[in-house]
């Protein structure tokens, strides 16, 4: 019995002390992501301060933020997770050129 209580304890502790990082389910991921692209000061600037009339997923990693006959594009870069820190995860947004169309 004794015996078992120290490998639990050793496994347990073994376990704890491994780095963690939990994932957001995927429903919240993309609203986080979507909250940053819209909140992102850089895609108003791009937009020359149009009213956004669409944002759209277009992959993995990648929308594109349409406001009139323009949009950019917002990239979603993952950042390094602090050594010890766990929890959802870390990024920031990217913007690229606004395209316009006719």
């Amino acid at each position: 019995m004794r015996t078992s209580l120290h490998v639990a304890a050793f496994c347990l502790g073994a376990l704890t002390a491994l780095p963690a990082q939990a994932a957001l389910p995927p429903q919240y991921q993309r609203l986080a992501e979507l909250r940053a692209v819209l909140d992102h000061q850089g895609v108003a600037a791009a937009l020359g301060g149009t009213p956004i009339g669409r944002i759209e997923f277009v992959r993995t990693d990648l929308y594109r933020v349409s406001a009139g006959r323009c949009h950019v594009d917002a990239r979603i870069v993952g950042l390094p997770m602090p050594r010890g820190m766990a929890g959802a995860r870390r990024f920031e947004v990217r913007v690229g050129q606004r395209v316009c169309g006719r």
